[in-house]
């Protein structure tokens, strides 16, 4: 029997500092290969729901599952949960170095130890995305908007990670730049194909090209779901 790759139960979130609620008892299951967009308005908790349940903060209440399994909220599961569902922010947030030395730099982290740095395969991906082959040696503070959040999220996705979670990527981007970042997600779940991916954007275009299925978040809740008005792509490059 199928069961989600991530899922949660009554998932309820306050703010550190007045203990206002963010999130109120939000239930919700992703499954292997969901492309899922969620909007809302500003302030909505669109945010606040993806670093809680990449468990960046801990939630105030309620329960998430591994694959129906709890996730227990102490120091060894946290951080295997964290290696597991990767947390993509808008902007990008490179280390001083070239870009070589920050694709390497999940390496040098205990949960990655067991996966190995493959250049070619990234150079591949990279001459893809129209990066001729001297990117890799770039510094990365010369690399533009566009080219710095491709580079975080390729930092990312050679990890292969089982759910990807993506916060407004593109938002401080160019619509070239923005694209470039659908495709290089599309690319990777095209050959991760049980991976999954929840995008917020507050664009309906983008919305409708990167999700499935949208999730509607307002004060906090997840209030109704639809599938995409897209008629049958599921590239989240289409």
């Amino acid at each position: 029997m199928n069961t989600p790759i991530l899922s949660g139960e009554g998932v309820c979130q306050r703010a550190h500092d007045d203990g206002r609620m963010l999130l109120q008892d939000i239930d919700f299951q992703l499954w292997a290969g969901a492309r899922v967009a969620i909007s809302g308005a500003s302030g909505a908790g669109k945010s606040v729901f993806l670093r809680t349940i990449s468990l960046l903060d801990l939630p105030a209440s309620g329960t998430l599952y591994c694959h129906n399994q709890p996730v227990r909220l102490n120091a060894h599961c946290i951080a295997q949960h964290r290696s597991q569902i990767a947390y993509v922010r808008q902007q990008a947030v490179l280390v001083p170095g070239t870009v070589r030395d920050n694709l390497f730099l999940p390496f040098t982290l205990h949960h990655y130890q067991h996966k190995k740095f493959q250049p070619d395969n990234v150079q591949r991906v990279l001459e893809s995305m129209g990066k001729d082959g001297n990117f890799l040696e770039r510094d990365a503070t010369d690399l533009s908007g566009g080219e710095a959040q491709l580079v975080c999220l390729l930092r990312i996705l050679q990890l292969n990670p089982p759910v990807l979670l993506l916060d407004e990527p593109t938002a401080s981007l160019d619509e070239d730049s923005a694209q470039a970042v659908q495709k290089l997600v599309g690319q990777w779940q095209e050959d991760n194909p049980q991976a999954a991916y929840i995008w917020i954007s507050h664009s309906e275009q983008q919305i409708n090209q990167v999700g499935d299925e949208i999730w509607y978040l307002d004060a906090g809740r997840i209030t109704h779901t639809r599938k995409s008005t897209r008629a049958g792509g599921n590239n989240a490059g289409n």
